[in-house]
């Protein structure tokens, strides 16, 4: 559940007073889950000198790295963890996870936990200095998981698929 946080801070973040935020949309999360089609955008939240994208590549210790594609309300998300502070479209994830909040409520759909892993493939995955671009699809299976921290139950998933396109900023 390390999405958690970021999903609690992005809605925190867009619940407050509209005018002590600037909201601007970097980019684009879409997706068809079971039945239902959807467009999300990736945001830049700003207040003040503080900056809070809801895409980054987090650079972590032993040469892993973190991609983080999360909406600006918070309730979609895609996380790639890769073995390289410097993924490629050909780098291969060590894992993947997709979570989505339908109503942006405790109900949560996972792919951790699903029968079956989630595919998410790059056609573009680069980084120039303290920036970067993703684009690329995903699919797999997201089961349902009643409330915070609970498990996924492989007997309720559903299909997801979608593609993704977006900046996103580097963080250490």
């Amino acid at each position: 559940m390390k999405l958690l946080a970021p999903v609690i801070a992005a809605g925190l973040a867009l619940a407050l007073p509209v005018q002590a935020w600037e909201i601007e949309e970097i980019g684009i999360l879409r997706a068809t889950f079971g039945e239902e089609l959807f467009e999300k955008p990736t945001v830049i939240v700003t207040q003040g000198d503080e900056v809070s994208p809801t895409a980054f590549l987090l650079l972590t210790v032993g040469n892993f790295s973190s991609l983080s594609l999360m909406s600006g309300d918070g309730n979609f998300a895609i996380d790639a963890t890769f073995m390289s502070h410097a993924p490629g479209p050909d780098t291969a994830p060590v894992s993947t996870n997709v979570t989505y909040a339908p109503d942006g409520n405790m109900q949560f759909w996972l792919s951790e936990g699903a029968p079956e892993p989630m595919e998410v493939t790059f056609t573009t995955l680069a980084i120039d200095g303290d920036k970067g671009e993703a684009v690329g699809r995903f699919r797999g299976l997201l089961c349902f998981a009643d409330g915070l921290g609970a498990e996924a139950d492989p007997g309720n998933c559903r299909p997801v698929e979608g593609s993704f396109d977006t900046p996103f900023f580097i963080e250490e």
